[in-house]
């Protein structure tokens, strides 16, 4: 078995695959300097797939640029997800979560990387999925394996299915960056501002979201900021 497979989940596989079929000459799972890489490209270049935090790649991302290597990075944002229960008794209760992420609910992730987003050897593909989760229902309440779950319930995840891979944002250069901000916010603005042009363009996000979009623009140089009364009125370069 190949390095780093043991773990992997559904997710990662499949879009590892499709990855590796679109880059003729890839080699899965390659010892790249320090790393193992999910893909070393045919041209010298990186791809890795990350379906958990992003953060985890900032060393990784952080060598590959200062060696002027391409390194894309995939990033799937669960749109929806499809929540399958198997209960004591055999049986299997089926229900929809409530929580579908977006690319504007999804700057937390991107806070470890600002340095290296307007890299020209970095690139971000945000890739919508929907997904079916598997659980187990148990006895009594429990903690989450990975400990990360803040109370404890009569279940566990068992794993994870890919339903639809559905559309692909990609991110290189100022631009592309740019073009997630509504056409409507005037050259000066407020943070609520923001909010109402992006939540009066149907994007679905919490004021907290607009505030790390603002805080990561501000530390890719995007924007510029000052100090207005309790806040801070902000302006598109």
């Amino acid at each position: 078995m190949p390095i780093n497979t043991l773990n992997e989940s559904e997710l990662h596989r499949v879009l590892k695959s499709l990855y590796k079929e679109n880059n003729e000459g890839s080699e899965l799972e390659a010892q790249y300097g320090p790393y193992i890489v999910d893909i070393k490209t045919a041209d010298g270049g990186v791809i890795e797939i990350q379906t958990q935090s992003l953060g985890h790649l900032a060393d990784k991302v952080k060598y590959f640029t200062s060696k002027r290597k391409k390194i894309r990075v995939v990033f799937p944002i669960v749109k929806n997800k499809l929540i399958e229960t198997r209960l004591l008794d055999g049986t299997v209760r089926k229900s929809r979560s409530p929580i579908h992420k977006s690319i504007y609910t999804s700057f937390r992730e991107l806070t470890k990387l600002t340095p290296y987003l307007l890299s020209p050897y970095f690139f971000l593909d945000m890739v919508e999925v929907s997904i079916v989760e598997e659980r187990e229902e148990t006895e009594e309440k429990v903690q989450s394996r990975n400990g990360r779950r803040r109370f404890r319930q009569n279940w566990l995840k068992s794993g994870k299915r890919v339903k639809e891979i559905g559309k692909l944002t990609s991110f290189h250069g100022k631009k592309s960056w740019k073009a997630l901000l509504p056409k409507s916010i005037p050259r000066d603005f407020h943070k609520g501002d923001l909010h109402k042009a992006l939540t009066d363009d149907g994007v679905k996000l919490k004021p907290n979201d607009t505030s790390l979009m603002l805080w990561v623009y501000s530390k890719m140089e995007l924007m510029e900021r000052h100090k207005e009364g309790r806040g801070y009125i902000y302006k598109i370069k």
